[in-house]
């Protein structure tokens, strides 16, 4: 059993998508702003303590100090100290006057630690170190400034985020769900047009955007889809019309013999009528073996499989074995080797004879010849009325017989047109091709138009020319499915 997930709405989903993608990237941004803020202000107080440490360096001569050092410039919260390698204070600030050793330097070491008289320094404070020689005397200057600053900066910032971060957050849904709804506005058009389209309303499309994207090809791609599905709504209509006529007809044929042979029993031709439904059993049944022959190209199951063998004489036993007014004329050539499935193209060929044969004024040929190393043709040729070109294409269609000269004459049996669709998509499934050209015959005429025949009709006859990979070449063909 199918298993139905609860309906959730695409637009909540990309709104809560494209928020949630927002809020990490400001907070991303924020975090590494924040990161390079407090960076470049650390290295700001460390540039300042390092210039004020050298300022104060060079405020000493020959061992001797001011007393207080000179104040830093523009801070007066920061400090110096000069300490000796004994730990003596030689000079300090006005700020810390008095006061011991705040820091010592480690030998070996750039970074101060807090003396020990100190009680672990003055707390939250940057300090530098630079060592000197004043004199003969190795000194270690001490500058230090309180970061209390940088403090404020942090926790400005963090406070700011955690409101302006809230903010973020809601405008990034607002507009997400006003974008993404505006965004998803034609697919709910496509999905309720779509609705509304049944197998009686597919003449009816899905509008398409303007738009060249995603939405705009995936309109224009189900309307290409609903095109297709209408013109096979179209032909699938035609053709079950067009069967049910020629049903009808034969099955109408048998019921009128049997009803005339009931109401008069006495003296009812009984052989003749019999006979009569005999024939129309028979056209009935070729008839249905015809559509279902349709039915499994339609369903590209035409083909049950592939072997190699010899065109030619398979055409030479069909046409051996053909019932035709006409003897058949045979030019086969020998080793004519293709991939196909002898029982459909035995009847492809018998299609092919007998539509010529019904069509023929006194000649029927039948042509197996190699068409360099990749190709078989079979041809077969009449001397009939001919095809328009206008009708090459159409005759290939089902049910279609042509209303014009070429038929057969008055009394005698028509086709069920559906002879030559079927010889079409047995070559297609190989892989081949079949197309109609006018004969060479000889009622053509030196500058080559064509004779006349009694009735004033055209006589050019008609050439059925089928094209089928050799059995060298078809190993492509053999992998792929039929095309019908």
């Amino acid at each position: 059993m199918t298993r139905i997930t609860p309906s959730r709405s695409l637009r909540l989903r990309l709104t809560a998508l494209a928020a949630l993608a927002v809020t990490v990237t400001v907070a991303l941004a924020t975090a590494v702003l924040v990161a390079t803020l407090v960076s470049a202000v650390r290295a700001n107080v460390t540039t300042t303590l390092n210039a004020y440490a050298e300022s104060v360096a060079h405020s000493g001569t020959d061992g001797r100090w001011p007393q207080p050092l000179p104040a830093a410039p523009g801070d007066p919260a920061m400090w110096a100290q000069v300490v000796d390698s004994s730990g003596t204070v030689l000079a300090a600030t006005a700020n810390i006057a008095g006061q011991p050793a705040l820091y010592t330097l480690p030998a070996g070491s750039t970074t101060p630690q807090p003396a020990p008289t100190s009680a672990g320094g003055r707390g939250d404070e940057r300090v530098i170190a630079q060592r000197y020689v004043s004199g003969t005397t190795p000194v270690v200057v001490y500058a230090g400034g309180s970061t209390h600053l940088l403090g404020i900066l942090t926790s400005d910032i963090q406070g700011h985020l955690l409101f302006v971060l809230p903010l973020v957050l809601l405008g990034a849904v607002a507009i997400s769900w006003l974008l993404i709804g505006r965004t998803l506005r034609p697919v709910e058009r496509i999905r309720a047009e779509a609705a509304e389209i049944t197998g009686s309303g597919l003449h009816r499309r899905i509008p398409e955007p303007d738009s060249n994207d995603e939405i705009g090809r995936l309109a224009r791609t189900l309307n290409t889809m609903l095109d297709r599905l209408q013109d096979s709504a179209v032909r699938q209509r035609r053709f079950v019309a067009d069967a049910s006529h020629e049903l009808r007809t034969p099955v109408t044929a048998i019921r009128t013999s049997l009803e005339v042979g009931l109401a008069h029993p006495d003296r009812a031709p009984w052989p003749e009528l019999a006979t009569r439904a005999v024939n129309e059993a028979a056209r009935l049944q070729r008839l249905v073996d015809a559509l279902l022959l349709l039915a499994r190209a339609d369903d590209d199951t035409l083909l049950q499989h592939r072997e190699q063998l010899d065109l030619g004489a398979l055409a030479e036993r069909v046409a051996g074995t053909a019932q035709t007014r006409i003897p058949i004329e045979i030019h086969a050539a020998e080793d004519v080797r293709v991939l196909g499935d002898p029982d459909q193209l035995t009847r492809l060929i018998r299609n092919l004879l007998d539509n010529a044969d019904r069509h023929a004024g006194t000649q029927v040929r039948l042509t197996v010849t190699m068409d360099g190393p990749d190709a078989a043709l079979l041809q077969v040729a009449d001397d009939g009325p001919g095809i328009p070109v206008a009708d090459r294409e159409r005759v290939f269609d089902r049910f279609v017989r042509l209303q014009s000269a070429r038929t057969r004459h008055a009394g005698e049996a028509t086709g069920t047109g559906l002879g030559l669709s079927i010889a079409h998509d047995i070559a297609t499934a190989h892989g081949g091709t079949i197309t109609i050209t006018d004969t060479d015959t000889d009622t053509a005429t030196d500058d080559g138009s064509a004779t006349a025949t009694d009735d004033g009709s055209a006589q050019r006859g008609a050439t059925f020319t089928v094209r089928l990979p050799s059995a060298s070449s078809a190993s492509d063909v053999a992998g792929r499915p039929s095309a019908v």
